[in-house]
């Protein structure tokens, strides 16, 4: 099955240093989405003009489907894109794939088998978890990928073999509603997550390989899929 937007061609975030320890909160949770903190490559990505979009994905194996909502944040002038990527959820055996799938199609498959509500209690879970526990990171829980979209190269933490690991912690979640473009009310969870997590590209011919995605992030998800943020040039 496609995926409902073609917001990242392969998945997807600073200078900021924080000088708290590796134990403490960040000073700040962002009162915007963007990205506060250094990208692998030691630029930033930043958090003025910081475009937003949510989308979904899916994948099949004998006859069992799961789908996952991807959350993601680009620059304005369309460089870098960083995209979240939640857990998995199962979908019913008879999910529908294939060209003619409609978008509105797979906004409602997602509204029906991984709405909302479910999604809130995601961001809840592993914010409780890292409340009670410094040390908990929801590194297998969650992904994360930056993506150059001038020059078509990834760092991901997935190009590392074995994986080396990192920091994922959810420090905030906000409901909240926004307009859409008829005026009407539409859900939104707005989710802030601090990041420490080695990346490789999967380009040769990068000058920097690897580095670090270190800083916190903020993410959007908003009930209507949204995009029209995305598709401004």
């Amino acid at each position: 099955m496609k995926n409902v937007f073609k917001i990242f061609p392969a998945l997807i975030l600073g200078v900021f240093f924080f000088s708290c320890q590796d134990n403490e909160e960040p000073d700040t949770l962002l009162e915007q989405v963007g990205f506060e903190g250094t990208l692998p490559d030691g630029s930033t990505f930043g958090t003025i003009n910081i475009r937003s979009g949510n989308g979904s994905g899916s994948m099949g194996a004998n006859g069992k489907f799961t789908g996952r909502h991807i959350l993601s944040i680009r620059t304005f002038e369309t460089k870098w894109s960083l995209s979240l990527e939640s857990p998995s959820k199962p979908l019913p055996d008879d999910t529908p794939r294939g060209e003619n799938v409609s978008r509105q199609q797979i906004i409602d498959l997602f509204n029906t088998h991984y709405p909302y509500e479910d999604l809130w209690q995601v961001f809840i879970s592993e914010k409780s978890k890292a409340d009670s526990d410094l040390q908990y990171t929801s590194f297998d829980q969650f992904k994360i990928q930056l993506s150059n979209q001038e020059k078509y190269y990834v760092y991901s933490p997935e190009n590392f073999f074995p994986r080396k690991g990192g920091k994922i912690r959810v420090l905030a979640v906000e409901e909240g509603l926004v307009k859409n473009l008829s005026g009407q009310d539409v859900r939104k969870i707005e989710v802030v997550l601090e990041f420490d997590i080695p990346m490789k590209t999967n380009d040769p011919s990068v000058a920097i390989q690897e580095g670090n995605l270190k800083g916190v992030g903020r993410f959007r998800y908003r009930e209507d899929y949204y995009q029209g943020e995305f598709e401004r040039r």
